[in-house]
This record gives structure tokens, C-alpha cells and sequence, in this order.
């Protein structure tokens, strides 16, 4: 069933059970009510009655009818073994002296209904019983006109929640079809479909309808941003496969291309030694590609990363002095107080120092100064690595961290993976990290961690 016929059925049944209910409980308190005042004025007419009769023993029934006869009362005398009846109204056939119980001899009966019809109580006057009778029909008439009143009041009263509550419905209800109709938009490809709110009005989060387009609008988005991840993530495999495929094919070639040589005798016995050297630096190449792809391998899955308390300034100083050993020349500066505190890996943070100041060595003339800086502040730990090279251009910059990414392809230098790896380190540390290059030449890259208390735990 709809769920709107559903709520106005429910609607309805239940204000028509709530209805009936009040009608019922009204008609039976009315009831209750008129049988108590007649049962009232039965006691006081028979009273009343019972004192005249005692009065009047003797006389003749003429008599008696005169002074004791009330216009609305049915009243029977039975005295020594005569019946005397006088009634306004029509009397039933048969005496209800003759199916009443006899009365009490210290005052009138208790009241009791007798023929259906008939409320009556008896009394003792002397030596004669006195039946003492009102109709039932006003009160019956009564009560009947009121749960007449009520049937017509009630069906016109449900008349009217039914169409009140079918309008309601439709309008509360509408938010239900936007959302489905963005559903079925989203399910036919529309991802930029959303669920509109009434109007131009902004959502108010008190109202459910407001609180559940919210919801389900926050839902869209991020199921959209999910979406767009995993297309950027399986576009971004696609041409990581194809970048590793065509970087592995370089060393492979040439390896395969020595050995052809030396197989088919084409080198001369004195230049073999070289064209072994050749290949033997193209397979550790190959090699330095294949450990930087599986360390990144295991950076894009959960990294096993310990968290102990590691000293950045130490870990500058230690990179600064293995860039001393390898260029003696170069001039280098450390800027570093001590100690400045992290939690992460300590081989993984020496390896992102070393990356970066590989970076440098190859990238820059041998005489061109380099800066190391670890800054910390309120937030964390900043180290900034800068030197004075050329510098790169800003199409490169934005794709600095990009896997396989040279600023000089095809010389055979570098496999382009050096800086993912940093960029892998540094968030699974939790942190930030980025590139400058202004245009006057020179590039700072520069990585950002939590403090120790704040660091990955």
C-alpha cells in the first residue's frame, strides 16, 4: 500500500475509534444520568403517594385517583385483594404489581425496569401495596437522538480529517518525491543531482524533512567525491603502471642490448669490461626502481611505521653531514635547535631528509648553496630544505610529488620517485608538504609534522 493511503487509513481509523469511543462513553454516561433521576422522582412519588393513600383508606377508588394521581405516573393500588390502575398514559396489559417484587416493609423497593419499558418502584400504605411507574421511552428517545447527533457529527468530522489530512499528506510527503526523483536522476547518471529544498529558503536542521535532505545531500556529495577518488585513483594506477612500465623497459632494453653484443662477439676484447660495467649499473638502476616501487607499495597500503620520540634537528644535522661527504665543496648551512621532538620513524624521516638532499646533488650545480631549516612552532615542526638552483617552472611544481615525475627526462638520472616517497613518508606522519620556486631561481621544499604529543600514535 502507498505510504500515503497508508497514513490516512491510519489517520482516519484511529480519530474514527477515538470517535466512537466518546460517543459511547457520552451516550451510556447520559443514560446513566436519566435513569438516576428518574429513579429519583420514582422515590419521591412514591413517598408522596404512600402517605396520601394511608390517608384516604377506605374511600372510594374515585377519591383515591383524585389525590394521588400524577399526569406522567402509572400508579396501581392492591388492597385486600383489589387492583386499582390510573395512568395519563396507555397501561400495559398485564398489572406490573403482578411482576414486580414485593416491597420492603420499612420504605419503597429498589427501582427495577420491568416489561422493557417501564421503571417502577413499590411501597407499602398500611394494608395496601402501592406500584408507583414512569415510561422508559423519553430516556431511550433521549439517548438515541444523541448517538444520532454523534454519527452524523463524527462522519462529518471524518469527512473532513480525510480531506484535511490527504492535503497535508501531499504536501509533507513531497519532500520524498524530490528525493526520489534525485535518486533516479543519480541512478541515470546525473551525479550533480541534489535534493532541492522548498523555494529559496535556507534548510533549517529543526525540522526533519530539512534534517533528512541535509543528510541525504551530504550523502551525494561524498558518495560523488568517493566516485571521483576512485576514478582519479584507478586513472592515477593506470598511469603508474604505464609510467613503471616504460621506466623498467629503459634498463631492460639496454641490458638486453649489452648482452646481444657480447653474445654475437661484436665488441672489442678491450671495451667488454665497459660494456659490463654498462650493464651492471643499468640492472642496479633497475633495481633502485624496484625498491622505491615496493616502498611505495607499502606507503599506499598501511605502513608499519614505528612511533618513537625522534630528534629532527639530529636527523638534519646527520643529512647535512652525509651532503658534506658526498660534495666536500658545496656550501651547506643547518639552521636547527635543539632538540626538536616528533613521534614517528626514524629511518623513514632520515630517508625523507636523504631524498631531498639528493635531489639537490643532482639538480643543482656543486657550488650552489643549500640551506637546512627545522622551525618549530605551536602547531608542529617545519624543516625546509632550500637551495640555490635554477629553480624549476611552475608546470613541474605542481607535479613535484607525482610518481615518475623528472625535471630532466630521458638523461637517465633519477627514476622520478624520490619525491613520492617524501610525500608518502610525510602523510603517513600525518603531515603536510609542498614546493616553492620563485622566479628569480632558487627552491625551497619544505615539509610540515604534528609535535610529539600530537604525532601518529
Amino acid at each position: 500500500m502507498p505510504l500515503r493511503r497508508s497514513l490516512l487509513l491510519g489517520l482516519v481509523g484511529l480519530t474514527a475509534t477515538a470517535l466512537v469511543s466518546a460517543g459511547l462513553v457520552s451516550a451510556l454516561a447520559l443514560q446513566a444520568y436519566l435513569m438516576q433521576r428518574t429513579d429519583d422522582q420514582l422515590r419521591s412519588a412514591a413517598a408522596v403517594v404512600a402517605t396520601r393513600v394511608k390517608q384516604l383508606a377506605g374511600q372510594p377508588p374515585g377519591t383515591v385517583r383524585a389525590a394521588v394521581a400524577p399526569s406522567d405516573y402509572l400508579v396501581e393500588i392492591r388492597h385486600r385483594g383489589t387492583l386499582t390502575r390510573f395512568s395519563a398514559a396507555t397501561p400495559p396489559a398485564t398489572p406490573l404489581l403482578d411482576l414486580s417484587p414485593a416491597p420492603p416493609a420499612d420504605g419503597p423497593s429498589a427501582p427495577v425496569t420491568l416489561a422493557g419499558r417501564w421503571r417502577v418502584v413499590t411501597v407499602r400504605a398500611g394494608e395496601a401495596v402501592v406500584l408507583i411507574a414512569l415510561p422508559l421511552a423519553p430516556v431511550t428517545q433521549t439517548v438515541r437522538r444523541l448517538v444520532l447527533v454523534e454519527l452524523a457529527g463524527g462522519a462529518a468530522v471524518l469527512l473532513l480529517l480525510a480531506g484535511s489530512a490527504r492535503l497535508l499528506l501531499v504536501r509533507g510527503l513531497r519532500p520524498l518525491d524530490r528525493i526520489t526523483a534525485t535518486a533516479t536522476a543519480i541512478s541515470d547518471g546525473d551525479l550533480d543531482r541534489r535534493v532541492p529544498l522548498d523555494g529559496v529558503r535556507v534548510a533549517d536542521p529543526r525540522t526533519e524533512v530539512d534534517r533528512l535532505t541535509l543528510a541525504v545531500n551530504g550523502m551525494l556529495t561524498r558518495l560523488q567525491a568517493a566516485i571521483a577518488a576512485r576514478t582519479r585513483s584507478e586513472q592515477r594506477l593506470r598511469d603508474f603502471a604505464a609510467d613503471a612500465s616504460h621506466e623498467l623497459r629503459t634498463p631492460l632494453t639496454s641490458i638486453r642490448g649489452y648482452l646481444q653484443i657480447l653474445r654475437h662477439d661484436m665488441v672489442e676484447p678491450g671495451r667488454r669490461a665497459e660494456v659490463l660495467a654498462r650493464s651492471e649499473d643499468e640492472a642496479v638502476r633497475m633495481g633502485r626502481i624496484l625498491d622505491d616501487l615496493f616502498y611505495l607499495a607499502r606507503l599506499d597500503a598501511e605502513p608499519q611505521l614505528r612511533h618513537d620520540r625522534v630528534d629532527l634537528a639530529v636527523l638534519a644535522r646527520d643529512s647535512v653531514a652525509d651532503l658534506l661527504a658526498a660534495q666536500p665543496g658545496r656550501p651547506a648551512r643547518l639552521l636547527a635547535p635543539t632538540p626538536v621532538p616528533v613521534t614517528g620513524d626514524e629511518h623513514a624521516l632520515r630517508q625523507v631528509l636523504a631524498n631531498l638532499l639528493a635531489n639537490v646533488r643532482a639538480h643543482t650545480p656543486a657550488d650552489a648553496p643549500v640551506t637546512v631549516a627545522v622551525e618549530p612552532d605551536a602547531d608542529g615542526v617545519t624543516v625546509r630544505v632550500t637551495d640555490g638552483g635554477p629553480g624549476v617552472d611552475a608546470a613541474l611544481a605542481e607535479r613535484a610529488f607525482d610518481r615518475f615525475t623528472q625535471a630532466e627526462p630521458g638523461r637517465g638520472g633519477g627514476s622520478g620517485l624520490g619525491l613520492a616517497i617524501v610525500a608518502g613518508i610525510v602523510a603517513a606522519h600525518g603531515g603536510r608538504v609542498g614546493i616553492e620556486s620563485p622566479p628569480g631561481g632558487g627552491t625551497e621544499v619544505w615539509f610540515a609534522l604534528p609535535r610529539a604529543t600530537d604525532a601518529l600514535r
